[in-house]
């Protein structure tokens, strides 16, 4: 996992201490409509909340309600683990340890959680060829970065360029990294040389990261070659399509020109019935839909994989 911001993930920002708000709501004896009535009141009090996203959201939210326990969202995971790499923070250049998936364990300054935290709680559930087993994730992520200066291996001897601390992270899982998922691009949607070199740069990076995954997966021949790593791209969500749409145009164009990647909808788009937060930090409620989703196309690269679809 890696990225910028929203990777980081500020889940309490928006509206504190949501989260757990939600899941009390969720798991109230009540009929459907009660409850989302209740969660819709409850997320509208979100900064930049609207009545429309706060009902899309608690209609997601109330779709995966039976995942959504007290008991498995309260505690730690007893078998997804962590880690949270944060090249940045004084101190921290060495790779973060791994601790076990909880709403704290991995997010911004610890304090919130970005889509690994019910990515954790969803991807062992789904169907693919991990599915039951224990998994662990990998993440670094650095908030308002720009993919070419921050993140391109051809910049990676520049002084704020993190390609050679994402490429201790790949080496640091010995192997054992199953795909790459990318949330990064708002930065970039504030500056025509980036915006215009998006794409191209988007499919330069990805090419490199799926090398190293390649090279140190090679001894246990886990893919057929660096295109055969599956790649998740989080698209940018309604508060970028509300300022420019060149950077979500440049991932929906990239993932359609890659059969090995997935774009998971964020609700960046025309359509009110998909959208989420306007807030330009994901709210716990999306952050847990946008998780789930993650968690869903991932499977679904590796079951497609699995089953000798990619070509």
């Amino acid at each position: 996992f890696a990225g910028q911001s929203n990777m980081e993930g500020w889940s309490n920002q928006a509206l504190p201490g949501s989260f757990r708000d939600i899941v009390k709501i969720v798991n109230q004896k009540e009929k459907k409509q009660k409850i989302r009535n209740r969660l819709k009141r409850h997320l509208n009090q979100a900064e930049d909340a609207t009545d429309e996203t706060s009902r899309n959201e608690s209609r997601f939210l109330y779709s995966i309600r039976k995942h959504l326990k007290k008991r498995f969202m309260f505690f730690d995971h007893p078998s997804s683990t962590c880690s949270f790499t944060v090249p940045t923070q004084a101190g921290t250049g060495n790779l973060d340890c791994e601790r076990p998936v909880s709403e704290t364990a991995c997010g911004a300054y610890q304090i919130g959680y970005g889509p690994e935290f019910m990515f954790g709680h969803m991807f062992p559930k789904k169907e693919s060829p991990l599915e039951g087993k224990p998994i662990g994730i990998a993440k670094i992520a650095v908030g308002r970065t720009q993919i070419y200066e921050n993140w391109m291996k051809e910049n990676k001897d520049e002084a704020e360029n993190y390609w050679y601390a994402l490429v201790d992270v790949i080496k640091g899982a010995k192997g054992s990294l199953e795909g790459f998922v990318w949330f990064q691009g708002e930065s970039d949607s504030f500056t025509e040389w980036n915006r215009a070199n998006y794409l191209d740069n988007l499919m330069k990076f990805i090419a490199d990261v799926r090398q190293e995954i390649y090279d140190a997966s090679i001894l246990n021949d886990k893919f057929s070659s660096p295109a055969h790593v599956p790649v998740v791209i989080c698209e940018l969500g309604k508060w970028i399509y509300d300022i420019d749409t060149t950077v979500i145009e440049a991932q929906r164009a990239f993932v359609a020109n890659d059969t090995n990647a997935v774009l998971v909808s964020t609700g960046a788009g025309p359509d009110e019935s998909d959208t989420m937060t306007a807030f330009y930090h994901f709210d716990a409620a999306s952050q847990l839909i946008i998780g789930n989703r993650v968690a869903r196309a991932m499977a679904n690269l590796l079951q497609k994989n699995t089953d000798g679809v990619f070509v």
